[in-house]
């Protein structure tokens, strides 16, 4: 028998559209035959250079002519695929009757195939991005970007239009062929209007970007970032619309287009100025909002520059001082926008230090900012301050007393920039050669380290240690004995001078004066002058410095001895660190850190007392901070740097948030490998942490060895257990039945044999008195107790409306039995409750008597009544899961608890589930399938 084929259709889908009849997907589907096609900007050789351009009426009739060239590819292009390839008519029914997906699937098959032929396709599908149409916008979006970026555009390489295509050479790159004349026209034409579709859609995408929807916004944004860091065409339009989002309402959408222009700095460092440039537009403009103005310079910041970006930082630091010039003026001193400036100048002075001269007009504007702004904001001036005078190899004592006044600021405790000021602290110690004035800066710093969080504590101390370790002169534990001495309160004894003796000292005293070289004729009595700062008086300072050349260094002395009296012990309330008399001050604070509660503290202290070194490469202010001491109790296997780190933002921002523990802190504390450490390797803070789990896991061991021992004791075998059990059982032979009964009745035997002698009177006579009923012998317990069987008989005997079963009635009348029976019978047979339980025919009752006493015919529910038991079978059940069969055609109904098909329901008009009668169908045509 001959077998023949059977022709198979195209299936419409949901939508009306006939598909294909094998199961690929469309671009799969179409694409078979094209494999590694070239794209259209590789068929042309490249364009010579330095072409002369033509006249514009010989311009715009090349242009006439590229276009009919165009359209007649065109036109060939749709006949030839009409005729041939049977899926391109399929596509374009879908691009007019598919979905959203589909149509997009298609357009961007027949542009990938040839977008030289398909221009129209390509501004159909641009023409798709629109706000109105939430949906299709962010599909087509994600689409023509990627389109744009892998087959249209041209890479690294900006399309050129039609009038600066080299025109006037183009017969001798056709060689006088009319059919390659007509393909570089065509060409030529469509990168020309490609550029207008780009430009086009980057307007359309724009126009999303102030879409009232934040998701769309941002979904504009990312497509935006996408083509600019993609290709540079239209990269000054792309980079001004990514920037204009900076004075977006929506915060969300702000920090998403500083994210995006990082990320193009990113990938792309070289366009740092022209990124700066549009920034600058944009910061400067009338009409910007301060919110705009801040997140711009809050970018800036972020700025990742180098030696070779000199001119960027000097436009930068131009930037900044205009907006600071402008908060000072305003009075907006204590803002974040000032904070902000203040870390944007200090990030940019190392690559711009010839700018001094822009830097120095406000010094003195910088050190108000200092004391009159908030901690934060002080630290960035100070930082800046501190890179002037390092740049000029000399830090004055007014940077030194700013300083050593900040370090009892209440916020010290609670900054965000702790690292920051620990830093400056520790390099301007470290650049200062007073070891007078370094002593005192180390005085307070621990002074201010007894109310320290252990984290900040660890950190100063670890400062402490590190500006010792390079002086060995830093360290004072022992006080000098004039120290404590007291002029005015300490009592002297001398022996008291004779008349004469005083009389030759005055002499003597004279006559030195006589022969020593007078070199100021006003000298100021030193011991006048009271030991506060006093200002000193300038004519007395005038007389002393006439005649005097300025290299003579004793009026100078005098100078410094009158406005700074000589120190005699030290004095924490002094303002300028230099005079606070570190020579006399003793580390006295050690001796309580090291009685501190938190183990690396009192560590850290005494190793500083003992002049050890503190071997330590951690961050103290992170590693010991309660959240870091709780982390590791919920132990979590550490994130790889390379999933840590974010893509577009650069490595060298955020370093101190990148933690990978190391070392002991890489273990669980509850791992093998953390117990079996040798304590010496244990940090001091977790030394209570080891020792606690080992003494648990000593516990745990020695717990699990004891029970295996007794489990190996308490083991018993199979012989013995039946042994144990024929035992129990009163040693009968396996074969033999138990009688638990019988043994129960012996157990009672036994126990009533010691009651009372009344007891066991008792106990006789009322055998005796069953012994004529059931004829058995008065010591037989077993006929207590009944067997299964007979219990089972006894049970069924017994009406199931007795009381303390759920059919209980009350019977107040005291019916007999043998009526409640039969009214229970009578209404189980009512109710089809027989039926129901498949009991047909078993409790049939004939003649029913109305008028009983337990009757329910009028509605009413019997006492204790289970409807679980009595409904009906019939009723709907919501819980179960079978499909019934259709009580008039048999077949399988269509919902879970109907009892009638649809097809049934709707002939008859009736519900499908219970079959109740909802309109009359007698007037309907109705056919008989």
């Amino acid at each position: 028998m001959k077998q023949t084929k059977r022709k198979t259709s195209h299936k419409p889908n949901r939508n009306g559209v006939k598909q294909p009849k094998n199961n690929k997907g469309i671009a799969t589907n179409f694409a078979e035959g094209f494999e590694n096609p070239k794209k259209w900007y590789e068929e042309l050789p490249e364009n010579p250079t330095d072409v002369p351009k033509v006249p514009e009426e010989k311009l715009i009739a090349l242009k006439d002519e590229a276009k009919k060239c165009n359209d007649a590819e065109v036109a060939t292009y749709s006949i030839k695929n009409a005729k041939t390839n049977s899926d391109y008519q399929w596509m374009k029914t879908v691009m007019s009757k598919g979905t959203v997906s589909d149509k997009v699937a298609a357009y961007t098959v027949l542009i990938q195939d040839d977008p030289v032929c398909n221009l129209a396709t390509l501004r159909n599908l641009i023409n798709m991005v629109k706000v109105g149409k939430k949906k299709e916008c962010l599909i087509v979006m994600d689409t023509l970007s990627e389109l744009f970026l892998s087959d249209l555009l041209r890479p690294d390489i900006r399309l050129i239009p039609f009038h600066e295509q080299p025109l006037s050479k183009l017969d001798d790159l056709t060689s006088g062929s009319a059919t390659a004349r007509r393909k570089y026209l065509s060409i030529w034409f469509f990168e020309d209007q490609l550029k207008e579709c780009y430009t086009s859609y980057i307007q359309a995408l724009n126009t999303a970007a102030h879409d009232s929807v934040e998701a769309n916004k941002e979904k504009a944004i990312g497509a935006m970032y996408k083509l600019l860091v993609g290709n540079p065409e239209q990269e000054k339009n792309l980079l001004s619309h990514i920037v204009n989002k900076l004075g977006d309402p929506s915060q969300k959408v702000a920090s998403k287009s500083i994210y995006c222009l990082g990320q193009i700095l990113y990938e792309h460092p070289n366009m740092k100025q022209v990124v700066l440039n549009e920034i600058e537009k944009l910061l400067f403009r009338a009409n910007v909002s301060s919110k705009a103005q801040y997140y711009g310079v809050c970018f800036l910041t972020q700025f990742y520059l180098s030696h070779e970006d000199y001119e960027v930082a000097k436009n930068l630091i131009a930037v900044y001082f205009a907006f600071f010039k402008g908060c000072i003026k305003k009075g907006d001193v204590d803002s974040r926008m000032m904070s902000a400036l203040l870390m944007g100048v200090n990030r940019a002075y190392p690559y711009a230090k010839t700018e001094l001269t822009k830097i120095s007009e406000h010094i003195d504007t910088m050190y108000k900012v200092v004391h009159v702004a908030t901690f934060n904001v002080g630290i960035h001036a100070m930082n800046l301050l501190y890179q002037v005078s390092d740049h000029n190899d000399r830090i004055n004592d007014r940077f030194y007393s700013v300083l050593y006044k900040k370090i009892l600021d209440p916020q010290v405790g609670s900054t965000t920039h702790q690292a920051m000021f620990l830093n400056l602290v520790f390099r301007a110690l470290k650049r200062d050669t007073n070891v007078n004035r370094i002593r005192a800066f180390i005085k307070r710093l621990l002074q201010i380290t007894l109310y320290m969080q252990p984290a900040m504590a660890c950190g100063i101390l670890y400062l402490v240690h590190q500006l010792m370790h390079k002086n060995n002169h830093l360290l004072a534990l022992t006080s000098k004995a004039d120290e404590f001495i007291n002029d005015d309160e300490a009592e002297h004894y001398s022996d008291i001078k004779k008349e004469d003796d005083t009389q030759a000292e005055e002499n003597d005293a004279n006559q030195d004066d006589a022969d020593a070289p007078k070199v100021n004729q006003s000298v100021v009595d030193l011991s006048d002058i009271p030991d506060d700062d006093v200002k000193p008086d300038m004519e007395i300072l005038n007389a002393s410095m006439e005649n005097k050349s300025s290299w003579v260094h004793s009026d100078k002395a005098i100078k410094t001895e009158i406005l700074h009296p000589p120190v005699k012990c030290y004095n924490s309330y002094h303002r300028n660190p230099l005079y606070a008399g570190g020579e006399f001050c003793v580390y006295f604070e050690l001796l309580n850190l090291q009685k501190h509660f938190h183990p690396t503290v009192a560590l850290y202290a005494s190793k500083i007392v003992k002049a050890e070194n503190i071997s330590y490469s951690g961050d103290p202010l992170k590693d010991f901070t309660l959240m870091r001491f709780l982390e590791r109790f919920s132990f979590k296997n550490p994130k790889k740097i390379e999933d840590v780190q974010k893509p577009g933002i650069n490595p060298i921002f955020g370093r101190r948030q990148l933690r990978v523990p190391s070392g002991v802190k890489s273990h669980a504390v509850t791992s093998k490998n953390y117990l079996n450490m040798k304590k010496e390797k244990i940090p001091v803070e977790e030394l209570f942490m080891y020792t606690y789990l080992q003494r648990k896991h000593k516990e745990r061991e020695e717990a699990k060895t004891a029970a295996d021992d007794e489990s190996d004791l308490e083991s018993v075998g199979d012989d013995e257990f039946e042994e144990m059990l024929t035992k129990m059982s009163g040693g009968k032979n396996e074969d033999e039945e138990l009688d638990f009964m019988n043994d129960v009745g012996e157990t009672l035997k036994n126990e009533k044999e010691f009651g009372s002698e009344s007891d066991e009177e008792d106990n006789l006579k009322e055998p005796a008195k069953g012994k004529k009923k059931l004829g058995k012998k008065k010591n037989d317990f077993n006929s207590i107790f009944a067997s299964a069987d007979e219990f089972a008989s006894i049970l069924d005997e017994e009406p199931n409306f007795m009381a303390g079963t759920s059919n209980a009635v009350s019977n107040k009348d005291n019916a007999h039995m043998k009526q409640l029976s039969w009214e229970q019978n009578r209404h189980r047979w009512m109710k089809g409750v027989d039926n129901m339980l498949g009991n047909r025919g078993k409790n049939k009752i004939k003649v029913v008597q109305c008028g009983a006493r337990n009757t329910v015919e009028s509605g009413g529910r019997k006492v204790g009544e289970n409807k679980a038991l009595t409904a009906n079978k019939n009723r709907y059940n919501p819980y179960t899961t079978k499909f019934e069969t259709c009580r008039i055609c048999r077949q399988k109904v269509h919902q879970v608890g109907s009892h009638y098909c649809q097809a049934c329901a709707y002939k008859k008009g009736i519900c499908a589930m219970c079959g109740k009668k909802l309109l009359s169908t007698k007037n309907y045509m109705q056919s008989s399938t």
